[in-house]
């Protein structure tokens, strides 16, 4: 009988790449510098904590996604 191969779950992988991504930028957003730009521009810790926090669930997940099909692609 020959083996059976086992796929990764790509949801899973993306999902959880996300979650940590999010808890990754929100925790560098929160305990950052300054909430003020180069341009003398400032902004809410909330605004800055859901920009990082989505930019990192993004970032994360791609990188969570490239993995996936990195081990469903090994023999």
């Amino acid at each position: 009988m020959p083996p059976t191969r086992r796929y990764p779950n790509f949801v899973a992988f993306i999902s959880t790449g996300a979650i940590l991504g999010f808890i990754v930028g929100s925790v560098f957003a929160y305990y950052g510098g300054s909430n003020t730009t180069e341009f003398g521009r400032s902004y809410s810790e909330s605004s800055s904590v859901l920009f990082l926090g989505v930019l990192g669930a993004c970032v994360f997940g791609l990188l969570a996604a490239v993995v996936a099909v990195l081990l469903e692609r090994r023999d």
